[in-house]
This record gives structure tokens, sequence and C-alpha cells, in this order.
């Protein structure tokens, strides 16, 4: 109130002393324009003067209005875009996750062009097309994903792969990966996709290859990608040993012995895998190779089947053979299949009081059919009939088949023949 009554005095002192100066001169004020002139008091001409700068003041004021409310309702609608858009782009997300393909495509697409991330619209998108059996919509989501975001050929490489694996279209993807590889080499996602695809392609020469790589980057446990490396060489020890039409068993056993000198010493000593390879080596009459792949895993790693395995091996040194044998007899002499083995190797050395004393060996750690039939077998050619028929019975019941071929008592030593085992 005070404030008030104090502006009102002031103005009413300053019109008094403008009214006195008025009065006392009023001035003179001409403006001349070509033919026009306007005479005029000083104080007359100050007034218009201030006229016109309130004028141009609120002319200018108007004008800042109505262009602010021009950019402002431009911000707004772009605002009102970038909201739809954020809320389409989570719709659709939520469609892609929960299956609605044909949904989460549409709205996915139709929001890119106003996010703020249109590379995870359009990859997103292609993934949606991929399931909606659409591979033309795919294609484009990834070529426009290009075109929005320069310098993303890994994040665009990877999903192209992964939908190409999901379509089943394993030799692109394999193209794909490889490409994305010799740029990024220890990419450990690109070496997972690439597992997944030479399995299906049961490429099995080049999962071997990765897999030191997929161990170096730990994509899995020790065990599990022992397992895989493992399965991987199996198969490839099985096509190796496939023989081709133009091949004959001598080419088929160096291919075979080729694949098999890059398996790995630690995969080796897996039983499946010597027992594989031996067995084809075997079967392609290249008993030299078995004997020392097998010779050699049992030196390494102990494997009661492998042993048995070894003394079904007809190799052409027996002597050596039997003195391999009687070495791992002093770690492991609580083998009750070493100690068939060695009866078996005797046998062939035509050691017979020796086998029978394996063979009892056997027996007395574990009772197997097979060592009963074999010391009963032995015992028939000893001429002890009634010992042969004790051990026959028991080696009968899962014995119904041949033995393997070995000298016997009272037979030329060159002159082996199959033995059936009588009841």
């Amino acid at each position: 109130m005070k404030r008030l009554f104090l502006l009102i005095m002031l103005v009413l002192v300053a019109s008094y002393y403008a009214a006195a100066k008025i009065a006392e001169d009023a001035g003179y004020v001409l403006l001349s324009y070509k033919n026009i002139t306007i005479e005029t008091s000083l104080w007359i001409g100050l007034v218009l003067l201030l006229g016109l700068v309130i004028i141009a003041y609120m002319s200018i004021w108007l004008l800042i209005r109505i262009l602010g409310s021009r950019a402002m309702v431009q911000r707004w609608r772009r605002n009102f875009r970038h909201k739809r858009s954020v809320s389409k782009t989570t719709s659709g997300l939520i469609d892609l996750v929960e299956g609605n393909w044909k949904h989460a495509q549409k709205k996915l697409s139709q929001a890119a062009p106003q996010s703020d991330t249109p590379l995870i619209n359009y990859l997103s998108a292609a993934r949606a097309a991929a399931a909606n059996n659409d591979p033309n919509g795919s294609e484009l989501f990834l070529k426009k994903a290009h075109e929005s975001t320069p310098g993303a050929e890994l994040a665009i490489g990877i999903t192209k792969a992964e939908i190409e694996i999901q379509q089943e279209h394993f030799e692109q993807a394999r193209a794909t990966l490889v490409v994305l590889r010799q740029s990024h080499p220890k990419h450990k996602h690109i070496a997972q996709l690439l597992q997944q695809v030479y399995i299906a392609l049961e490429d099995w020469e080049a999962l071997q290859e990765l897999t030191p790589l997929l161990r170096k980057l730990r994509v899995a446990s020790d065990a599990r990608l022992d397992d895989l490396e493992k399965q991987a060489v199996l198969k490839a020890l099985e096509r190796a040993a496939e023989q081709q039409p133009d091949q004959d068993q001598f080419d088929c056993a160096n291919h075979l012995h080729r694949v098999w000198l890059r398996v790995p010493a630690r995969i080796r000593q897996f039983e499946e895998v010597t027992g594989l390879y031996v067995q084809n080596m075997q079967r392609l009459g290249d008993l030299v190779r078995a004997e020392v792949a097998l010779r050699e895993t049992l030196d390494n790693r102990w494997s009661d089947k492998l042993a048995v395995d070894y003394g079904l091996l007809s190799a052409e040194n027996p002597q050596a053979q039997i003195k391999s044998a009687e070495r791992w007899l002093k770690k492991h002499s609580d083998s009750a299949e070493l100690k068939l083995t060695l009866g078996r190797l005797s046998l062939r050395n035509q050691l017979w009081g020796k086998a029978r004393e394996f063979f009892m060996g056997s027996l007395a750690l574990r009772e197997t059919p097979e060592a009963h039939a074999e010391l009963g077998r032995l015992l028939k050619h000893m001429g002890e009939q009634e010992a042969y028929q004790a051990h026959v019975q028991k080696g009968f019941e899962v014995i119904s088949g041949e033995l393997p071929a070995l000298p016997m008592p009272g037979e030329a030593s060159t002159h082996i023949s199959q033995m059936t085992l009588e009841s």
C-alpha cells in the first residue's frame, strides 16, 4: 500500500515538472521528406516517438510469440511421434517374445523411422519376418538396418546367420559366419554359431579344427568340450573308414591313418576313439598300425575293454605283444581282462601251460563266460575232458558262436582253424 502511494506521488511530481517545462518552452521539431513536412512541438514529437517505440516493441513481441508457437507445435508433434514410436516398439518387442510374429513385424518396422535406435527395430523386425516365413521381408529389414546404422556390420551379420540357422539354411549360414570370423577371429558367439552349423552339416573335420578355439574361448566346460571333440573325431573316423568305389583297402587305410594323426592325444585316449580306429584298421588289413595305436593308448590310459581288444589282435609279432602285456601286468595285476588277454597271447606264442595259468588267474579275479570258454577249449585239446566239461557249460551260456582263432595243443603251428564251442 505504501509502495502504491509513493508511486502515485512520484508520477504526480513528474507530471508537474513536465508541465512546467512545457509551459516554459514548448520547443520546435521539423521533419521533412521529399515534399512532405511535419512541424510540431518538441514535447509532442517525443510523445509520438515514444508511441512508435511502443508499437515496434509490441510488433516484435507478437512476431516472436507467433514463431514460438509454431516451433512449439513442431516440438509437440515430434514428442508425440517419439512417444508413439516408443509405445509401438515396446508393443512390438512384446509380440516378438510372445510369438506374435506378424504383429511384431508390422509394429517394429513402422516405429523404426522415429525410433532412437532404429537398428534394434529393424533387426527385431527381421527376426519376426523370418519366424513368420517371410524371407523377403527379413532380407529387406536387414538392408534397412545397414542403411540406418553404418558400422553395425557385426550385429547385422550375426542376426543374419542366426536367421539362416533358424531357417535351416546351413550352407548360407556357414558362408556368413566364415566371413564374420575373418574380421572377428576370437568372437565367442560366432564360434558357437559355427559349432551349431558344423554339427548340422556333419562337417566333423571342420568341427574338430574349431574345437581348440571353443576351448580357448571357454564356451563350455572342459568335459563338455572333450565330449564334443570326441564325437567329432568318431564321426570323422567313421567317414574316413568308408571305402570309396575307386579306392582300395590300402589307400583307405592310409587316409584313415592321416585322419588319426590329426586327433589330439587326449582324445585318442578315449577307448571309443581308439577302439573305432583299431576296428577299422583291422578290417582294412593294417594290423601293424592297429597294434601300435592300441599299445600306445594302453600305455597312457588304461582300459580293460581295450586290453581285451589287444588280445584279439592278430599282430605280426606275437612275442612283442605278450611282452607289452606282461609289462602292463605289473601295474594292473587285478585286471581279469588283462589276464584273459595274456592267456590268448600265450596261445599265439604256443605257451600252453602259461595260457592255462592266465585263464585260471582271470577266473579267480572275476568269472566271465569268455574266460571259461577259452580255458575249456584249451583243456579239451590238452585231453582233460572232465575239466573241459565243467568250464564249457559256464562259457556256453553266453558264447554261442566262434571263439577267436588261436593255436591249440596238438595242432600244427602253421595251421590255425576256427574253433567253435561245443556243448
